[in-house]
């Protein structure tokens, strides 16, 4: 019996930023099934793969629902696919999305509030509120990029900009008041 429907979600934790969880969300069984394939290509037609591969995708075995691929260092706009394929490496089905994977500055972002929250002068002080709305607005920009129109570049332009929010937090967000 074929698959009916075949389908994937990726998905970050917090605290491990760097890694994306991909999920089968399989309906059916097929016996033809036995490799699959992942692909996390980037706007710039990267492909983004865990150190020590030399393919463009990593493979994901068959019997495991869900593979931790640990190859992100900041948030990224991605197209990724998945192939099913069989013994011959014809690919039988296959699934894509376009998805922001966000965890770095959404981690970051928390970390503004913790500030705030614990510091409620801290609002007033060197642009805290203006640099604060301007990162939540480029997560959400990316993201709405991503849900509209799978636009990857405008995406990943905005999650740039964010990251460069974050790493440049110290002339940001005045954390020492």
């Amino acid at each position: 019996m074929a698959y009916s429907s075949w389908a994937f979600t990726a998905t970050q934790t917090v605290g491990d930023e760097s890694t994306v969880t991909i999920t089968a969300v399989v309906v059916g069984t097929d016996a033809a099934v036995t490799q699959r394939r992942v692909y996390l290509q980037t706007n710039t037609g990267e492909f983004l793969v865990p150190t020590g591969t030399s393919t463009d995708y990593t493979q994901w075995v068959i019997a495991d629902s869900a593979i931790d691929i640990d190859c992100l260092d900041k948030d990224y706009a991605l197209r990724i696919y998945v192939e099913w394929l069989n013994v011959s490496n014809v690919v039988l089905y296959d699934d894509e999305q376009f998805v922001g994977l966000t965890l770095y500055n959404e981690s970051f972002d928390y970390l503004t509030t913790q500030l705030m929250a614990s510091n409620k002068l801290l609002i007033n002080d060197n642009n805290f509120w203006v640099n604060k709305s301007k990162l939540r607005t480029l997560i959400d920009a990316g993201n709405n990029a991503i849900s509209f129109a799978s636009d990857l570049d405008n995406a990943q332009s905005c999650y740039d900009d964010a990251t460069d929010l974050r790493t440049g937090s110290q002339y940001f967000f005045n954390g020492n008041s």
